[in-house]
């Protein structure tokens, strides 16, 4: 197996990406396929640990470019080549860290969508106050949805948790400003209802206090939404955590003490490794997506998810579980 690395997007690209692609190598074992700038690759790895090869691609999209016009300009950027791997089956899954935009629309463009599914969205694990986490669809890939398009993030997220992350009917609620049925606008009143007659293990509209609380494991919203709850969360926990690790600094505490502390506090920060990686779930091959500001460490553990995505064939159990609720055969009207 191998996955595909757009190693020239992000904001410290592309020094950290053939860093965590290095640290993965040493104890991962699928193979790595480094898409970018040969040159400047070779400047950061002038000798390619084993396992790994380099694709070179002179064109990448930059973070001010519009994703499709680029990418009708640079048909070889490094997104699109990326991609192009996973569709030619050279490449299980890929991973990048640059322009969500332009992933999603290499995604489109070069491996297309899963039958049924219309808006693939990028879908986020989150810590909770229990153990477990609660996956986010979507966080910001679509911000206008329709009923039906929530309805397939439930169906999608349901099919990801439980392979993933081993739950069996893993519990899905619908974000929203009241728990009792009939709360909301008219999407999500509509969604509600589809969400009820759905083959998951659907458990109401939540709230994000008792999202946080661990009270369902996939929670479903369009990507507006999403994306202002996930920025949201992470300047709370930057502005909760900064202080509160100077604290514990100055506090004089044993160091198994302060270990320990470390490492309760570490499962809720963004870069922690179970939040690493972001799948765009719905599209027809793996497609990791990673923050922006992704560290070394970060893009290992983000490659590590890549490699179990594959393996536990999540594509397949998406396209099985649309099928079962009668979707595989709706008109594609995203395309």
């Amino acid at each position: 197996m191998k996955i595909a690395v757009d190693v020239m997007g992000g904001d410290f690209a592309p020094r950290e990406l053939v860093l965590g692609a290095q640290e993965y190598l040493k104890t991962g074992t699928a193979g790595l396929i480094l898409v970018g700038r040969e040159s400047e690759i070779r400047q950061i790895l002038p000798e390619l640990p084993a396992n790994c090869e380099i694709a070179d691609t002179p064109e990448f999209v930059e973070m001010g470019e519009t994703p499709t016009v680029a990418l009708r300009k640079k048909k070889n950027a490094s997104v699109a080549v990326a991609a192009r791997l996973v569709k030619q089956n050279k490449a299980a899954a890929f991973l990048s860290a640059g322009s969500t935009g332009a992933q999603l629309a290499a995604c489109l463009l070069e491996i297309g969508r899963i039958p049924g599914v219309e808006r693939p969205p990028i879908s986020v694990l989150l810590p909770t106050a229990r153990e477990h986490g609660v996956l986010v669809c979507d966080v910001g890939a679509n911000v206008d949805c329709r009923p039906l398009h929530l309805l397939q993030f439930a169906l999608m997220g349901s099919a990801y948790y439980e392979a993933i992350c081993r739950t069996p009917r893993p519990r899905v609620g619908l974000l929203n400003v009241g728990s009792e049925p009939g709360k909301g606008n008219e999407q999500v009143k509509a969604a509600y209802e589809l969400l009820a007659k759905a083959p998951i293990n659907f458990i109401g509209n939540i709230e994000p206090d008792h999202m946080y609380a661990g009270e369902a494991h996939v929670v479903v919203c369009d990507g507006f939404v999403g994306n202002i709850l996930l920025k949201a969360s992470e300047g709370v926990a930057e502005m909760i955590m900064n202080p509160l690790k100077q604290v514990i600094a100055q506090a004089g505490l044993p160091p198994a003490v302060a270990g320990q502390l470390a490492t309760q506090l570490r499962r809720y920060q963004p870069d922690a490794p179970e939040y690493s990686g972001a799948p765009l779930l719905g599209i027809a091959g793996g497609a990791i997506v990673c923050h922006g500001k992704s560290k070394a460490r970060v893009i290992a553990h983000a490659l590590r998810l890549a490699v179990d995505y594959a393996q536990t064939d999540v594509i397949g159990t998406i396209a099985q579980q649309v099928a079962r609720a009668g979707l595989a055969g709706t008109p594609d009207r995203a395309r």
